[in-house]
């Protein structure tokens, strides 16, 4: 006797074979197959004829995983990711080119020094552990928003920095001066890498539901 759920469970087991190991995409994959069976049957096929039917019909699991290659990571996600990257090498750049000045200039002492390496270390160790910390987003338009925000912040604190920091000039001491433009660039760098961290969040959260 035909069982329409074992054949659906098979199915899905074919699709994961072929490598379409996304959730989003083969849940959606499955509500169309689900939706287009129903159709057949309310014409009047028998289960078994209407699940042939719907498989033919949605596509092979080689052949959609082509398309899902094709049509990969929807141009927002890429163009978000994109901007989060470049603003976050951006201040990363220029955290290192002060600390550089923080380490050699002779107002600086020992501890403004140690803080501007505990800046530079917490970039590298964000953009390298953050998106263990960072919530799986299975949503990319959500995910997408959230990056924006993100990318949108770095930018703005870069802006901010630059106009503010000359009133700063020569009223506190250099090494103060030098430790408060490198934290701020470091997050900036970091708001700039949480693009990147939520992309890896989500990726490493598909990995593991397969």
């Amino acid at each position: 006797m035909f069982d329409l759920e074992k054949s659906i469970a098979d199915w899905r087991k074919q699709m994961l074979a072929a490598g379409i190991k996304t959730p989003v995409p083969l849940e959606e994959l499955e509500i169309h197959l689900r939706e287009e069976i129903e159709r057949q049957m309310k014409s009047g096929l028998e289960e078994r004829e209407a699940f042939t039917s719907a498989v033919q019909k949605i596509g092979q699991a080689r052949a959609l995983k082509t398309e899902f290659k094709k049509a990969g990571i929807p141009v927002e996600m890429r163009s978000v990711k994109l901007v989060g990257i470049a603003c976050g090498a951006v201040a990363g750049f220029f955290s290192l080119w002060i600390l550089f000045v923080l380490l050699t200039v002779h107002e600086a002492n020992l501890a403004e020094r140690a803080l501007g390496l505990v800046g530079i270390t917490s970039i590298m160790l964000s953009w390298r552990y953050g998106y263990r910390f960072l919530p799986a987003i299975s949503s990319w338009p959500a995910r997408a928003a959230i990056e924006a925000a993100c990318c949108l912040a770095s930018v703005g604190g870069m802006v901010l920095f630059i106009k503010i920091i000359p009133y700063f000039l020569g009223q506190i001491p250099v090494g103060q001066i030098l430790v408060s433009s490198l934290w701020t660039w470091a997050a900036t760098a970091i708001l700039g890498g949480m693009a990147y961290g939520l992309e890896k969040a989500a990726r490493k959260a598909n990995e593991q539901y397969v």
